[in-house]
């Protein structure tokens, strides 16, 4: 390794940064798929900031931050670039105000007050350290032995994406020097079949790698939790009257956090089977759906005196299980969103409904089956009536704040499976109402 102005470089600096800039990722725009994920790793670790950094000549850059403002920083300050020196180790470092390598760096010092780091390296194929996923926190502390495995496992799906990354960029290239060479008719047609081909390849290769990240989310994310949830559940029965009344609320937050990232992994398992599962048409009843999704909310129903109206029934095609989905979600946002001092009321309405849509020919008519779900709850700004279907987005009204944030993007995806279009219209303490077009 040799010394320089960061400390240490790999012996391998030259082919690493070639490396590196093969995937095209630096000074790449903020993607979702990455974003989520260090979220989803500031929620295990406990953390209040997460990144994933690759380290650049002279500089660490930032393809996704988790509560860190900045795109990147100077590779001399980096606490990747020490990272990548082991490619095949975790670097922890429990307090760097305690390490010679770190006590003076300036964002030790100053802000954001790096205390603890946790970096996994990324390593590509051939064995050369990108970059690093890491958690930090401005205080010192340790990781257990499940949250670090859980952060391997995101480190991997980090890689994943940028070896998808990869391919395309490669397919990309291929796709225009064939139709660079397509000068007649054989060699247009040659190009395409390539291109299908190609397309083809990349999409079985990406539903692979999401089947693999339900497995993750299914077995090795929830098997820690499960472990927690099995001991909380010993020391309610066994110890909680031996606790002081401090250590009995530190008990509650566990059982609380533990629920709730429960309930976040079933959720994304939900949201991503909407892309992976098979999409069955059937016809289906609007009425038996509806009191299918009543009687699975009877008790919240009940314990809310809420009045829950259809207006028409109607049969039409769709993926009837997604599709019950749907209305579940709605209808159960609407309860938990209700007022305190009201009685919920929910309107369902249907109809038919011709609107002119825009082609390449100009406009022209289309019917769609029109569905809306009206309730008399809670409402919130009408300015995020698009940002709610995104993910991990919660509704934020008069400090209530429910859920994983992932409900209304399920229902999103569902309706885009069906070629259709949902829109929101809301206002604080008038209510909230969702408003669905599926084409006949």
């Amino acid at each position: 390794m040799n010394a320089n102005i960061y400390g240490q470089t790999p012996e391998n600096e030259k082919q690493r940064l070639k490396e590196l800039r093969s995937y095209d990722i630096l000074d790449s725009l903020h993607e979702k798929d990455y974003d989520d994920i260090v979220t989803l790793a500031s929620i295990i670790c406990d953390v209040p900031m997460a990144l994933i950094s690759f380290v650049d000549k002279d500089r660490q850059w930032f393809k996704a931050t988790h509560g860190l403002d900045g795109e990147e920083t100077h590779r001399q300050h980096s606490f990747c670039s020490h990272a990548i020196l082991s490619p095949n180790e975790t670097m922890i470092v429990p307090d760097s105000r305690l390490d010679d390598r770190f006590k003076d760096n300036p964002f030790v010092v100053g802000e954001p007050n790096v205390v603890f780091y946790a970096g996994v390296p990324l390593v590509s194929e051939n064995g050369y350290g990108l970059g690093s996923f890491c958690v930090i926190d401005r205080k010192p502390r340790e990781l257990s032995e499940d949250q670090l495995k859980a952060m391997k496992i995101l480190a991997g799906q980090v890689m994943k994406l940028l070896e998808l990354r990869k391919t395309n960029v490669e397919l990309n290239l291929k796709k225009e020097l064939l139709e660079l060479k397509a000068q007649n008719l054989d060699g247009i047609v040659s190009a395409r079949i390539a291109q299908i081909e190609g397309q083809k390849v990349q999409l079985e290769k990406t539903n692979k790698e999401l089947q693999a990240f339900n497995y993750i989310s299914s077995h090795d994310l929830q098997e820690p939790l499960r472990k927690i949830q099995t001991f909380t559940s010993l020391i309610a029965e066994r110890e909680f009257d031996n606790l002081s009344e401090k250590g009995k609320e530190y008990f509650l937050k566990i059982g609380k956090a533990s629920s709730r990232m429960s309930h976040l992994i079933k959720d994304l398992l939900a949201y991503s089977r909407t892309t992976l599962d098979k999409k069955n048409f059937t016809e289906i009843s609007l009425q038996a759906v509806v009191n299918d999704v009543l009687h699975d909310l009877e008790e919240d129903i009940k314990q809310r005196n809420a009045q829950i109206t259809l207006t028409a029934d109607a049969h039409f095609n769709a993926i009837a299980f997604q599709f019950r989905q749907v209305i579940y979600n709605l209808l159960s946002n609407s309860l938990k969103f209700s007022r305190a001092d009201t009685i919920p009321e929910i309107i369902i309405d249907y109809r038919l409904e011709t609107r002119l849509e825009s082609g390449i020919t100009g406009a022209r008519e289309k019917t769609y089956h029109y569905i809306s779900v009206k309730d008399n709850g809670i409402g919130f700004e009408n300015k995020y009536s698009e940002k709610i279907f995104e993910l991990f987005q919660r509704l934020e009204t008069k400090d209530l704040q429910i859920g994983t944030g992932i409900g209304l993007a399920i229902v999103k995806k569902i309706i885009d499976n069906h070629k259709g279009y949902i829109f929101v219209e809301s206002a604080p303490d008038e209510g909230t109402e969702f408003k669905i077009l599926i084409p006949v």
